[in-house]
């Protein structure tokens, strides 16, 4: 419940690249392309973890989603997440503006790179594959 003049608490933001170790989502499966398919509804990243071929890491074979640790990442530039900036921007200059139809994505409402870069950032997701090699 929401107190008068008191905004609730926003949501959690959700890192929608991060290591095995950090995952609680499963986004999506790597294919042979490099692209990212996206499960939808959300799964927890055990379903990933579980079926996970042996012979190469985790993190080049399926997409995996956490919470966002701001501080505590190497990418985060003290007010935003440098690499999500950084792949909007990239993208953005080698592709030009952001596709209109998204890709379904089961964190979007709470995804950090979608927060604060928008569509730039969702269109140069489904090109991140997280090898933690």
């Amino acid at each position: 419940m929401t107190h008068a003049g008191h905004r609730p608490d926003p949501p959690e933001r959700m890192r929608p690249s991060t290591p095995a170790a950090n995952a609680t989502v499963f986004l999506g499966m790597i294919t042979p392309a490099g692209r990212v398919a996206y499960v939808t509804p959300q799964l927890p990243a055990e379903v990933a973890l579980a079926a996970a071929g042996t012979d190469r890491p985790v993190e080049s074979q399926y997409r995996l989603a956490g919470p966002c640790v701001t501080s505590s990442c190497g990418f985060w530039t003290g007010e935003h997440c440098g690499l999500g900036e950084r792949l909007a921007t990239s993208y953005q200059e080698a592709v030009g503006p952001a596709e209109t139809e998204l890709p379904r994505c089961a964190i979007r409402r709470t995804c950090r790179w979608f927060a604060e870069q928008g569509a730039a950032a969702c269109a140069a997701c489904s090109h991140v594959v997280t090898d933690s090699r």
